[in-house]
């Protein structure tokens, strides 16, 4: 099957040259969901991306049965309908079938007008509410829930999301997220034990909750390790002159990997909100599931009724500090548990046949 994928993650080349600031959780996320797809399919992925990106407008790296198409389009409010529109007609491929990052309004728009020009089928995924998006404007938000209503069928992350979305009633599946395999053989990258945090360094996700938390630890030959974007002041503030907090910006996806699998523990210190429980997932949890270290995490209703007891979940009766201390003592029957779950849930073997059933019923 030949796959159109419209999305702003990039492939390792040129995330790790990007001149602006990418979420890494989409990049993973939407990564991995590519490499989950490619497993039995063709795919082409077009990557929109701002003029920010310089005079290089367009090009392809390939790899293996992937494409990866980067597209330059216009920046700015209004401009970006009529440049979307256009720039669909700029891909001249009839593929079987497209998918589109519902998040992000120019990848969504250009799928749009892609599928209704060639009348290929066309498949939302769905990882979050607009309205929880980072700086995103109420217009944005409300643009893309509208937006997000004429497609053929969707993949959500939660029933939630899948009820704000597909009023329609059409074909749906759910994916809460997905791991990958690890590669054994590599070490880890530094020598000494640590703590790790990979993802948005804001105050509303934790990050400064989890500098509070290590601070308080009395253990002063561990150190904590971060890697991740939206460096802003309070996060430079909280690590200033402190040489047991590592910062390493934005690394790539295997780098990520080999820090996470030799960590004494990987910390999602997201608090718990009600509403955002309601329609998002911590894929980061997901990602965090198949590595060989214990996992910390904000609890999450969806996941604490998949992992159960094999998380360290922070509650009313166990904050982030204690469970730190609790760590530094080796749990390795919670790390099986959590890696055995992981495979069975979460690999994308299994969710390459979920998807591919639900596609075949899509294409009838």
């Amino acid at each position: 099957m030949r796959i159109a994928y419209f999305t702003t993650a990039q492939d390792k080349q040129e995330y790790l040259k990007s001149p602006i600031e990418l979420n890494p959780s989409n990049q993973v996320f939407h990564s991995s969901f590519i490499e989950c797809l490619s497993l039995t399919n063709e795919l082409d992925i077009f990557v929109l991306r701002s003029n920010a990106y310089g005079d290089k407008k367009t090009f392809t790296n390939k790899e293996e049965n992937l494409s990866w198409n980067y597209l330059q389009t216009k920046s700015g409010k209004f401009s970006n309908i009529t440049s979307q529109i256009s720039l669909s007609k700029r891909i001249k491929d009839k593929f079987d079938i497209a998918f589109v990052d519902t998040m992000n309004a120019r990848c969504l728009l250009s799928a749009r007008a892609y599928s209704k020009k060639n009348k290929v089928p066309l498949i939302y995924i769905v990882t979050d509410n607009p309205y929880n998006i980072t700086n995103a404007s109420k217009f944005k938000s409300k643009l893309l829930l509208n937006t997000a209503k004429k497609c053929d069928g969707y993949i959500c992350l939660t029933p939630s999301l899948n009820s704000l979305f597909n009023k329609s009633n059409k074909p749906y599946i759910l994916i809460k997220g997905l791991s990958k395999n690890i590669d054994e053989d590599k070490k880890s990258p530094v020598d000494y034990q640590y703590f790790f945090y990979a993802g948005t360094l804001l105050k509303k996700y934790g990050i400064l909750d989890l500098i509070d938390a290590f601070n308080n630890l009395n253990k002063s030959d561990v150190k904590l390790v971060i890697a991740g974007h939206y460096n802003n002041e309070d996060f430079k503030n909280a690590i200033q002159d402190n040489d047991r907090i590592v910062f390493l910006g934005n690394i790539d996806n295997d780098l990520v990997s080999r820090y996470e699998n030799h960590s004494i523990a990987n910390i999602n210190p997201r608090p718990f909100m009600e509403q955002r429980d309601k329609y998002s997932i911590p894929s980061k949890v997901i990602e965090y599931s198949s590595k060989n270290s214990l996992i910390i995490s904000g609890y999450s209703s969806e996941l604490k009724n998949v992992f159960n007891d094999s998380i360290l979940w922070i509650d009313e009766n166990n904050s982030l500090s204690q469970r730190m201390q609790e760590a530094l003592s080796s749990k390795k029957e919670m790390i099986n548990a959590a890696k055995a779950i992981s495979e069975k849930e979460f690999s994308l073997e299994v969710n390459n046949k979920k998807i591919q059933d639900f596609l075949s019923n899509i294409l009838k």
